[in-house]
């Protein structure tokens, strides 16, 4: 959502006659606190999926906490940005997403049919496999209602199901691109 979110902003960016070259000039703090969080999220799956022991198994028996440093370390860099109004959207889309992982047990809960419906699993699949960050919802599942629900299917490019949080995180990254390029920084 958030490459949607950055590709949009910046095509009403040029029709605002923004200009993206502003970006350059925006002081963004602690923005290598975003990239650290995406690397941990991004190599703890990545290494999840070698199945290469004993990591495998520390990940399966971390993954909770190895999970809540990569948001950590994202909402340090956000909370080093609170003076731009766009950081207060991206940090509560981003505050709902960490709370319905981490009741969850470090996992996303996804609908099963809302995958069915953008076409992500069969049909008349039961079961899905998910990946490391991923669940599927249940009866059990706590703050269902923050979870993965959201359908987005074709003619949607990039077919995929969101939450409310990616929607609200997806907001703030556009108003920030918006505020970078057309709007003056305060």
């Amino acid at each position: 959502m958030v490459i949607e979110s950055v590709a949009t902003s910046a095509i009403v960016s040029k029709i605002r006659k923004g200009k993206i070259k502003n970006i350059e000039k925006l002081e963004f703090k602690g923005w290598y606190f975003f990239i650290l969080g995406f690397i941990v999220e991004v190599a703890s799956n990545l290494l999840k999926a070698k199945g290469i022991q004993p990591i495998a198994r520390f990940l399966d028996n971390y993954f909770l906490y190895i999970h809540i440093l990569s948001y950590l370390l994202i909402f340090t860099g956000i909370c080093m940005n609170y003076k731009k109004k766009s950081m207060w959207l991206v940090f509560t889309g981003t505050f709902m997403n960490f709370l319905v992982i981490v009741s969850n047990g470090g996992h996303m809960p996804v609908w099963l049919e809302g995958l069915k419906i953008v076409g992500l699993v069969p049909a008349d699949a039961v079961q899905a496999s998910l990946d490391l960050t991923h669940t599927l919802l249940k009866e059990t599942t706590r703050l269902a209602f923050l979870a993965d629900i959201i359908p987005l299917p074709r003619p949607y490019p990039l077919p995929k199901i969101i939450s409310i949080g990616d929607v609200i995180l997806a907001i703030g990254v556009f108003v920030f691109i918006q505020e970078a390029t057309v709007l003056k920084e305060e």
